[in-house]
């Protein structure tokens, strides 16, 4: 699965269920994460792989532009807790190597990234997102004329055009909520750091105490497709 694609599930999940069964799926705070590294390592190649022109526009079709490597080292992070728990502290270590590389990568691109106006609670840190899809209000109920401009949306979204999919929904009066999870880079890298210290001393239980404390510090914010927040 593409980084793309696993980003646009959740909010095609809401697309999809009003067509097929009149419902609607409500994708709350739901941030997918990844199963084990092999997962997000796959997710994280097919990106590197699209240079060119699809790299070039893919910043101009985000209602919120992600960091890349913030949700890989996230899908990181969970691989190593379940490794820890797993009595597997070598291979932990080894997904924490590849977080760090990543959160580094994230903390570079904050000057870009970054959530204005989002306080980190260590000074000179910021909020980068990692994670951003389009969802609808759990009450909406699509008319006929409607119904036809979720699909189009869906064709965008599938295609990782948030922006050509909010302008449909607008243009057919159907309000969507951008829903964005960030993390504060700096701190995130210094628990992940941390974590990896504690599994060289083998404290397994405090290393995996840093883990949670970077899942803990998860910010998932709301905005209206009108009102995004500035970046950079």
């Amino acid at each position: 699965m593409s980084v793309n694609r696993l980003k646009t599930t959740v909010a095609s999940l809401a697309v999809v269920s009003v067509l097929a069964g009149g419902g609607l799926a409500y994708a709350g705070d739901a941030v997918p994460k990844a199963a084990d590294h092999a997962q997000t390592q796959a997710a994280a190649k097919p990106a590197a792989q699209t240079a060119g022109t699809e790299a070039e526009t893919a910043a101009d079709r985000k209602l919120v532009q992600t960091v890349d490597e913030a949700f890989s080292a996230m899908g990181e992070v969970r691989a190593a807790r379940l490794a820890l728990f797993d009595g597997a502290p070598e291979q932990a270590s080894k997904y924490l190597t590849d977080a760090a590389g990543n959160l580094k990568k994230a903390e570079a691109q904050m000057p870009e990234k970054a959530i204005k106006g989002k306080k980190a609670a260590t000074e000179g840190d910021a909020y980068v997102p990692f994670y951003s899809s389009l969802t609808l209000d759990e009450t909406f109920r699509p008319d006929e004329n409607q119904k036809a401009s979720i699909a189009k949306a869906g064709d965008h979204l599938a295609k990782g055009d948030q922006k050509a999919a909010a302008e449909v929904l607008k243009a057919a009066s159907v309000d969507v909520t951008v829903q964005t999870a960030m993390i504060p880079a700096r701190e995130t890298l210094d628990n992940v750091q941390k974590a990896a210290s504690l599994i060289g001393e083998k404290k397994y239980y405090e290393a995996n105490l840093a883990l949670k404390a970077v899942e803990d510090s998860v910010q998932v914010d709301r905005y209206s497709a009108d009102n995004l927040p500035a970046q950079g």
